[in-house]
């Protein structure tokens, strides 16, 4: 199995990831995500690297690749780790940092829930690591569970991008 990490809170990351690595999960992450993996001595693999295909505008276009929706449709990435840029509150131009292909992860990990699990909140990496020592996957019953908790960030993100467009 692999798992991607594009996580703008980077707390708890490294640790995390270090743990999906010893239980034999492929690591697949964001440019800022696997500096914070490599700098801890995580083996990990560019998202660049696993489509082969660089990133666009600055890394504005990176997780947007029929390479990784394909293979979080088919399972091959079984965990979509994943928490966005927080919008630009009071910036000239607020919408300019607005999080597109992390959301589209979560959109593809929470509508293939039976194959993904899907966290967005750091909080959580524990209990999967406690679940994956204890039975070596994480049941359906999570899955649905990380997936709608994951359904409800959006939902609050996309209030926040609202209520942004609401003052520009």
């Amino acid at each position: 199995m692999k798992a991607i990490l594009s996580v703008f809170d980077k707390a708890g990351v490294a640790a995390f990831a270090n743990a999906l690595h010893e239980r034999g999960i492929a690591l697949i992450a964001t440019e800022g995500t696997a500096r914070v993996l490599e700098k801890s001595g995580v083996p990990v693999t560019k998202v660049a690297e696993f489509t082969g295909s660089p990133e666009l505008l600055g890394g504005l276009v990176k997780t947007l690749h029929p390479r990784i929706h394909a293979a979080i449709a088919t399972g091959e990435i079984g965990m979509v780790v994943v928490n966005l840029i927080p919008p630009a509150q009071g910036a000239k131009k607020p919408l300019a940092k607005m999080d597109i292909g992390g959301v589209a992860l979560i959109r593809a990990g929470i509508k293939h829930f039976e194959k993904v699990t899907v966290i967005v909140n750091p909080g959580r990496y524990n209990e999967i690591i406690a679940a994956l020592s204890k039975r070596g996957r994480i049941d359906q019953g999570t899955k649905q569970q990380l997936a709608r908790e994951a359904l409800r960030y959006l939902i609050a993100y996309d209030s926040q991008i609202e209520a942004l467009l609401a003052q520009i």
